[in-house]
């Protein structure tokens, strides 16, 4: 089923899984890697543990360095787990989803994960000038 919704991309990459993604991710954070979790909002009372200052939900355009990274994604129903949220260094969203613009319109209250993920890769794939 995931084969033929791919449109046979799925035959091109390399599926890696795990039994505990909290571990594999804060594993990454201990090695250097920047933790992103694609999030509407930080979650409340989130520190940043080198900082001791709540972590931020950055504006997807405003990223722009080209440091090693994890993007998270979670389901579209439930968003993030706990844990996994817990291992995120900081998060990303795509502005707009949540804004209301100048002339007073709503934006959408969320995207598919697909898209999501989609949007969110291309720009970091910008950022690291692989185009």
């Amino acid at each position: 089923m995931a084969s033929a919704s791919s449109a046979g991309a799925l035959e091109y990459s390399t599926i890696y899984s795990c039994n505990n993604l909290p571990r594999i991710l804060n594993a990454a954070k201990d090695d250097g890697w920047r933790i992103l979790g694609a999030a509407a909002s930080a979650p409340a009372g989130m520190i940043d543990e080198n900082t001791g200052e709540p972590l931020e939900c950055y504006d997807l355009p405003t990223l722009t360095d080209d440091r090693s990274t994890i993007l998270v994604l979670g389901s579209e129903g439930y968003g993030l787990r706990t844990l996994v949220t817990r291992a995120c260094t900081s998060f990303v969203r795509i502005p707009g989803s949540n804004d209301i613009d100048t002339q007073g319109c709503a934006g959408v209250d969320s995207l598919n994960v697909s898209v999501t993920g989609g949007i969110m890769l291309w720009h970091l794939k910008q950022i690291c000038g692989l185009d």
